[in-house]
């Protein structure tokens, strides 16, 4: 369980994006993960992450049967809601905690590289372009990512905020197909809906009320260390 919440987190983390780009708006993934215990994969269900974005603001929804997940990205910081079989747990960071953090971190991995290719394949009614991202870990390893992107929309991360986002640094725009995880385990995401209807402020306005605060130091404890 713990190297689902594990995985759950960093895709939360993710957080999460043209002359004439698209900025505003919402993309809905289908998810999948590999690797889980059949018990696990069958208390789960099936599972969502909605990602709403408008003028640099990021709300990232992933949810299941088994849990919901909520991360708010800004100019301001970062706020994450976490729900799982009655436990709420919420942390806060400002961007210069998030940036102390960043600095703090030892073997800092390479940027990553990309390659454009010419491949093309509709998914969710948009033409999508192939791009191959080789990320350099910790381990001085190579890892090639196959990522599926639309350059109709802005890419809203990036700086690549988010354990295992890096990817996001060097794409034209938003990922509508792309894979990731950590160990044995593996998550897929696949854009099934999208809209570009004009998003209220409200909807990045996150209310802590109810929750368990933590640092993310807490958090990561809780996590073993990750």
């Amino acid at each position: 369980m713990k190297k689902l919440f594990s995985t759950l987190a960093v895709v939360a983390l993710s957080a999460l994006s043209l002359n004439a780009q698209i900025k505003e708006g919402s993309i809905t993934y289908a998810m999948t993960i590999e690797g889980l215990p059949p018990e696990q994969a069958a208390m789960i269900g099936d599972m969502e992450n909605k990602v709403t974005f408008k003028n640099g603001k990021s709300l990232q929804e992933m949810s299941s049967m088994m849990f919901t997940n909520q991360t708010l990205i800004d100019d301001k910081g970062m706020v994450m809601l976490m729900e799982q079989m009655g436990n709420k747990i919420a942390v806060k960071q400002t961007k210069g905690e998030m940036e102390k953090e960043e600095a703090k971190m030892k073997d800092k991995p390479a940027d990553p590289k990309i390659e454009y290719t010419n491949e093309t394949k509709t998914i969710a009614g948009y033409e999508c372009k192939k791009a191959i991202v080789t990320i350099v870990g910790k381990d001085k390893k190579e890892e090639k990512m196959d990522i599926w992107y639309s350059d109709k929309f802005e890419n809203n991360n990036k700086e690549g905020k988010g354990q295992g986002m890096s990817f996001m640094k060097v794409l034209k725009g938003m990922p509508f197909e792309f894979a990731g995880g950590q160990g044995g385990m593996k998550f897929k995401m696949v854009a099934k809906e999208v809209s570009t209807e004009p998003v209220a402020d409200s909807k990045f306005e996150l209310s802590t009320e109810g929750y368990k605060m933590m640092t993310m130091e807490e958090l990561k404890a809780m996590r073993g260390g990750r």
